[in-house]
């Protein structure tokens, strides 16, 4: 009898564990879409309709969120038929993906990975618990008619009866251009790498290129116009291999071009036809200063960097040879390209590349990489333009090398190269009354974007989404060195991601230039975009409105033809809209009157802080606690008065846009 007591316990514990658990109550409600959803006050947490605002040949979207303290277990949506003006939109033309998140060896990032199939029980609850984000994407058709389309969502989960919600998508009747005739410059770099290492499969073997396919498919929505393509091996984009591989004959080494062809195909098929390709010929490890330049300290892995760089001291480029009876690959050195050597192996190749371009119509697309901080020496510099018949170089860099600089004849690469293509990350330029000057980046004739780097670009869905749109009105061309699949991918013995695909090679780590977020993020079968890919979309698409409002008010003859009232209300809007996204940064009016143009800053925060400190002696220096404290509340302050109005303004954007459209065309 003595033991019964204990036994008893233990047998009501495991009955209770046993007994079927209770759903923990779920709700669901209706974020504003850029909003991110912890930082939505509980009281404004309430289910409304999914409004959609569009254009014709755009994609856009809207949200709901379900919410629970404890885990989301078998969540479901499905969307019912979009019916308007003339019928309803295509079924293929909307899809309905689930946020989750993504453990990138920071921590999670939030919800962020869309998943076309809903996860059957949510993680990463912190102390706000488990949200789980259902994004309705529409890809409007260019033929679609004009006007409001209506639907329902139905979703339900364990301890959600089954709701319905409805969704309106009001398409305006404005079509976007395609995204690869967009004149906002966008710049999403692809890592095949990371692809491979992901998903544990061989480079180059046929499901490698179905990932990289997929990859390109998911960018070409953003515009992207740049293809790299490294020559050499062990860049700073973590390539292992370089795309022309050397096959060995004798004493005689011969290209293969297999590998690029097939990549440049396939990036011609499912991303579009590139704006530039640069060949990656140069990486900092192959300059003489390296040992001096882009370094961490010790603590860092700055001595490993430098250990590697002193081996490579004057060595040549480093590439793949590649044994096509087995199909073994190894890395060897060639001679320096200014060696007499290292110019009759690579002048071939060069001349054939040109041919290979020219054959598929992209003779006029080639540009040599990479300059990061640190450029070639000037022996390298001349050896190459020798080689490559002058062909212009691009960077990645912190100066603003173009400035006061032309687009051609600039020789700014080694005083004997030109620039033709730079993202910076120093001395951007912003404008923010336009009343006091307007600019038009799209106009620019050099190709200078802005790099936005470090983690800045994981943060706020504001943020990311309005960074295009600061970087045109500044003067830029647009944005550059956007990461796509770049997310972490290497781990260590316990499996937790602990570097990305360049980690592998620190001899070519560019330091705090060095790419650390990723706007794509792994699936179970592939990668998949993120909410902030999403949101830098529909970024660039509203750029691309700016973009035709502009360039008709620019133009007289097309400006008459909108008539005096439709000009003042487009130039009425496009100024308000300005403003309007500086309020998300500094949310005081008259401060933000008062300043025209900053030609400083890293980003628009900093920027802004240098003007106001210009105006205000007393302000605190920018990264001093209390100009934080006051610039978090600003921007909160700013964020919450941009989302209330933010589809309203929209809504009367593409109007507008859609009336000058009708003006102009015949």
């Amino acid at each position: 009898m003595k033991h019964r007591g204990p036994a008893l316990c233990f047998w009501l514990l495991g009955a209770l564990w046993l007994a079927p658990r209770a759903p923990a109550q779920v709700r669901l409600w209706t974020p504003e879409l850029p909003a991110m959803e912890n930082s939505v006050p509980a009281e404004q947490r309430t289910l409304r309709p999914v409004a959609i605002v569009a254009a014709r040949n755009g994609s856009f979207s809207g949200k709901v969120a379900l919410e629970s303290a404890a885990p989301i277990r078998n969540a479901r949506a499905t969307l019912g038929p979009l019916t308007g003006p003339g019928g309803a939109l295509p079924p293929a033309a909307a899809r309905v993906r689930f946020a989750v998140p993504f453990d990138a060896g920071r921590g999670s990032q939030g919800p962020e990975a869309l998943l076309d199939a809903p996860p059957a029980e949510t993680t990463g609850g912190g102390r706000g618990g488990h949200v789980l984000p259902i994004w309705v994407t529409v890809s409007v058709p260019k033929s679609a008619r004009a006007g409001r389309y209506a639907g329902e969502l139905t979703v339900q989960a364990e301890g959600l009866a089954a709701a319905r919600v409805p969704v309106t998508v009001d398409v305006a009747d404005f079509a976007l251009p395609d995204p690869q005739d967009y004149r906002t410059w966008c710049d999403v770099v692809q890592s095949p790498d990371t692809l491979a290492l992901e998903y544990d499969v061989p480079l180059w073997s046929p499901r490698h290129w179905e990932l990289i396919a997929r990859s390109f498919q998911l960018i070409s929505g953003s515009g992207s116009r740049m293809l790299y393509a490294p020559l050499i091996v062990r860049t700073n984009i973590g390539n292992e291999q370089s795309m022309v591989r050397w096959i060995q004959k004798g004493e005689k080494l011969e290209p293969d071009y297999a590998v690029f062809d097939r990549y440049l195909d396939t990036a011609l098929k499912n991303l579009g036809a590139p704006k530039l390709i640069v060949f990656w010929v140069w990486d900092i490890s192959m300059s003489q200063r390296s040992l001096q330049r882009g370094l961490w300290g010790d603590a860092q892995g700055g001595q490993r960097t430098r250990e590697l760089r002193e081996d490579l001291q004057g060595k040549g480029p480093r590439v793949t040879r590649l044994n096509p009876a087995t199909g073994a690959t190894d890395m060897i050195f060639l001679p320096r390209y200014s060696e007499a050597s290292g110019k009759a192996l690579w002048r071939p190749v060069a001349a054939e590349l040109r041919r290979r371009l020219a054959a598929r119509g992209l003779e006029k697309t080639l540009m040599l990489g990479m300059i990061s901080d640190l450029q070639p020496d000037k022996e390298d510099a001349e050896a190459l333009k020798d080689i490559w018949g002058g062909a212009p170089w691009a960077a990645q860099c912190h100066p603003a090398l173009f400035r006061n600089k032309p687009a051609r004849d600039n020789r700014i690469v080694a005083g004997v190269a030109d620039l033709g293509y730079l993202a910076h990350v120093y001395a951007i330029s912003f404008q923010v009354n336009p009343a006091l000057g307007r600019r038009y980046g799209w106009q620019s004739p050099v190709l200078d974007n802005h790099y936005y780097r470090g983690y800045e670009l994981l943060g706020p869905a504001i943020e990311v989404r309005h960074h295009p749109e600061f970087a045109l009105t500044g003067g830029q061309r647009g944005v550059g060195r956007i990461p796509g699949d770049f997310w972490p991918v290497v781990r260590d013995a316990r499996g937790r991601r602990v570097g990305r695909a360049m980690d592998r090679y620190p001899e070519n780590l560019w330091r705090n230039l060095d790419i650390l977020t990723w706007f794509l993020a792994p699936g179970p079968d592939g990668p998949v975009a993120t909410t902030r890919f999403e949101h830098l979309r529909e970024g660039l698409q509203e750029c691309e409105v700016r973009v035709f409002l502009e360039s008709a008010l620019l133009d007289d003859r097309r400006k008459a033809r909108l008539g005096p009232d439709l000009a003042r209300r487009c130039q009425e809007t496009l100024d308000a809209r300005q403003l309007a996204l500086w309020r998300t940064v500094w949310n005081n009016e008259s401060d933000l009157l008062a300043i025209g143009n900053v030609d400083t800053g890293r980003n628009p925060e900093e920027g802004l802080w240098k003007a106001l400190s210009d105006r205000n002696t007393s302000l605190p220096a920018f990264f001093n606690g209390e100009a934080r404290q006051m610039r978090a509340e600003s921007q909160r302050d700013g964020a919450q008065w941009w989302l209330q109005g933010w589809l309203d303004r929209n809504r009367a954007y593409f109007a507008l846009a859609a009336e000058a459209q009708s003006r102009l065309t015949p």
